[in-house]
This record gives structure tokens, C-alpha cells and sequence, in this order.
């Protein structure tokens, strides 16, 4: 089903690999075409309230075709592996941090702990940088599944360690 010139919106695909697009706050998506190098942007604010993950297809005006996977977070997430810990009711639970942005975490539990959304905890947890800065953050449980937790930061204000890594790292 088409949704605007070159770009289709197809349910059926399977899960495959595809290049992140990402929608800025005015709802429009920069395509960028591998084969030509040029580049669109497009209006994309019919996929802006859907949940679960859109996947589109591109038809550049070369005619190349790119599979992508709109991205309607506002900061870009990271996949990291770095070693922690969340603190609660003063005992430490091991975790490993697995993606990271400037507003939060996805947290792989090492160690069975109850959680609830909503819930206020600490997290403490080491950088891959040359320093290995030890963190310590604040942090608002927002989705809780089976081994894995989402939080989100009290603070989006970074003036520690934490803030240059952001930065310097992930720009």
C-alpha cells in the first residue's frame, strides 16, 4: 500500500535488518540512498502513534531499493555491554546495561529482583572509556520484561562523566 512517493509501508515483512531513518520532532524522516547518495525527506507523521516497529521500503528517483526501519525515539539509542548494578532497599543486584541514550537505559537483569513501572531506583554502572568512569544515576522504571527493564533518567541534565561520554561517543 503506498503512503507517499517512494516509500511503502509493508506488515507482512519479515523481521530483516534495515537502515535506521529517524523521525525529528516536525515528523519528517531524511532518506538517505546508498546507491546515489542523494538525499529526501518526507513527511512520515501517519507511522508517528503506531507501537510496534514500522518498516518501510524506499524507492530512490534512481531507483534503488532501501528497507529501513523508522525510528520515532528522540535521541538515538547505542548498544552497549557495560557492567553495573541497581541499588534498592540498600542491596546491589547485578545488571549489565546493553543500550544507552541520553534519556535512558535498557538493563539486562542478572539477578531476579521485582521491579514495578513507575518504581524509583539507583543504578550504578561502569563506561567502556579510557578512564572506565564509574556512574551513578537515578532512574524511573518505565517498561519491566521478564530479564529486561527500561528506565529513565531523573535528570536529562549530564554534568558528571556521564555527560562528555554521551557527547563524545554517541554524536
Amino acid at each position: 500500500m503506498p503512503i507517499a512517493d517512494g516509500v511503502i509501508a509493508d506488515p507482512r515483512r519479515k523481521r530483516t535488518m534495515g537502515i535506521k531513518v529517524f523521525m525529528d520532532k516536525n515528523k519528517m524522516a531524511t532518506f538517505s540512498c546508498p546507491e546515489c547518495k542523494k538525499i529526501r525527506q518526507m513527511d512520515v507523521s501517519q507511522f508517528y502513534n503506531i507501537v510496534k516497529e514500522v518498516k518501510l521500503k524506499y524507492t530512490c528517483t534512481c531507483k534503488h531499493k532501501i528497507s529501513v526501519i523508522l525510528e520515532r525515539r528522540q535521541f538515538f539509542r547505542e548498544k552497549v555491554y557495560l557492567e553495573g548494578c541497581i541499588l534498592k532497599n540498600l542491596k546491589k543486584y547485578a545488571m549489565m546495561v546493553v543500550d544507552i541514550s541520553r534519556f535512558g537505559l535498557k538493563i539486562e537483569l542478572i539477578e531476579k529482583l521485582e521491579l514495578k513501572v513507575g518504581e524509583k531506583i539507583h543504578v550504578e554502572f561502569i563506561l567502556d572509556n579510557l578512564n572506565r568512569s564509574k556512574i551513578y544515576k537515578g532512574v524511573i522504571v518505565r517498561t519491566v520484561s521478564s530479564k529486561e527493564i527500561g528506565v529513565q533518567f531523573e535528570s536529562s541534565d549530564h554534568y558528571d562523566k556521564f555527560g562528555p561520554y554521551l557527547l563524545f561517543h554517541f554524536s
